[in-house]
């Protein structure tokens, strides 16, 4: 782990929430400007003060922008003594718990998006998924937190699962619903870890 494992980010999901954020303005901007005529022709020039939303919305702009790459750089990089998380670099000492919820997608009508959704937070844990991955740590005595939306969250999760010095959560999101896995992660762990034990063992006997 001494070159880090990269984590990179959704390019489809945050696209899909670019295109959102400036389709809203762009309406923001539409309904503004109408009201503004109608502000002025009236006389009435205290409602030009809530032109102070659209400059929200301009100053909110970089920080969307930042939380939604569209490039190639890894969102997340888990090394042997720090993380690094959309730029933020914290101490893997300082880390407390580490949480992450799967993204799925929709399956049928409303019962059967539920009963998918119960059934993976019952299941093994999902791989090669797209989620949130969220960080808490130990800053100047106070606890803060950062995060990001990453491919394969669920490997990126089983890192500090196997090394046991954190506390740590998965869970599942279908649209407003959410539920929290209840598949015991350590057993998972030793799963993978003597799958991958016998798989070196197998490929040794091969070359002998």
């Amino acid at each position: 782990m001494e070159n880090g494992i990269k984590f990179y980010p959704s390019v489809e999901y945050n696209r899909k929430r670019r295109l959102k954020y400036f389709v809203l303005f762009a309406v923001m901007v539409t309904i503004f400007a109408l009201m503004d005529v109608w502000f002025v022709t009236t006389k009435f020039y205290m409602g030009l003060f809530l032109n102070a939303f659209i400059i929200l919305f301009i100053v909110l702009t970089p920080k969307t922008l930042k939380e939604t790459p569209v490039g190639n750089k890894p969102a997340a990089e888990i090394f042997q003594d720090k993380v690094v998380v959309m730029g933020k670099t914290i101490e893997r000492k300082a880390i407390t718990s580490v949480a992450a919820i799967v993204y799925l997608g929709k399956v049928g009508n409303l019962v059967e998006n539920r009963q998918f959704l119960e059934k993976c937070a019952a299941e093994a844990p999902l791989e090669n998924m797209m989620g949130s991955f969220e960080i808490t740590y130990e800053k100047d005595g106070k606890k803060a937190t950062e995060y990001a939306v990453i491919e394969n969250i669920t490997e990126a999760l089983m890192i500090f699962v196997k090394e046991g010095k954190a506390d740590y959560r998965l869970g599942y999101s279908l649209g407003k619903e959410y539920r929290r896995s209840v598949y015991n992660l350590k057993e998972y762990a030793a799963e993978q870890a003597t799958a991958a034990e016998t798989k070196v063992k197998s490929k040794t006997k091969q070359l002998i």
